[in-house]
């Protein structure tokens, strides 16, 4: 899944071939291949391929923010930019939350790293309070003997800590909003894992 985050930045299709009317997309995933069928009397394959990018198979904005700043950066500007019908409005918003806060996050992050001050790691985040709600976490943090030790600290204990307080509050991919969008504008997904094949030499060892 990760591999296919990327895909908001540079997503890729295969065409496929389907009937008269009928319209057919296929994005590859790490698991296998997601596909989009879809009407185009109803919508167009450009206005389908700029929203795909907002699909829960697809949209990994978090993982995305933590490959590359400028990377996540950019997604975000994208987001912002993006024309969407009002059915995707809950999606938009969610997204742009989940992004907006996972850079926060590491910004937050490599600041502690270029200057050492703990007091980076206390900073709020909306109604996340980490010095409240990972206190312990930080405290171990400030107590580490060693640049390594706290490396380990901050992007495990410290990084899952505040992560978790925020999705709490988040909540869910709004998936009814998602589906909503599908069933008004006549689009059918279906997700195929691909289970890969041993090579022959090795199922014959067996």
């Amino acid at each position: 899944m990760r591999r296919a985050l990327l895909g908001l930045l540079a997503l890729l299709a295969l065409p496929a071939a389907a009937g008269a009317g009928q319209q057919r997309l296929v994005f590859p995933t790490l698991l296998g291949e997601y596909h989009l069928a879809f009407d185009d009397a109803r919508t167009s394959e450009a206005d389908v391929r700029a929203l795909v990018v907002l699909s829960p198979h697809l949209a990994g904005w978090n993982s995305l923010a933590r490959v590359n700043l400028d990377r996540g950066g950019a997604a975000l500007t994208q987001l912002r930019g993006l024309r969407t019908p009002t059915e995707l409005e809950p999606v938009v918003t969610w997204l742009q939350r989940s992004l907006t806060f996972s850079l926060w996050l590491e910004e937050a992050k490599l600041e502690f790293f270029r200057t050492a001050d703990v007091a980076v790691l206390r900073q709020r985040y909306e109604d996340v309070d980490p010095a409240r709600d990972c206190g312990s976490v930080i405290n171990d943090i400030a107590r580490a003997g060693s640049p390594d030790a706290q490396f380990d600290l901050v992007v495990l204990r410290w990084h899952n800590c505040v992560n978790n307080q925020f999705r709490r509050k988040l909540g869910e991919y709004p998936m009814p909003a998602w589906n909503k969008f599908l069933s008004a504008w006549r689009i059918n997904e279906r997700v195929v894992e691909i289970i890969p094949t041993a090579p022959r030499d090795e199922l014959q060892s067996r």
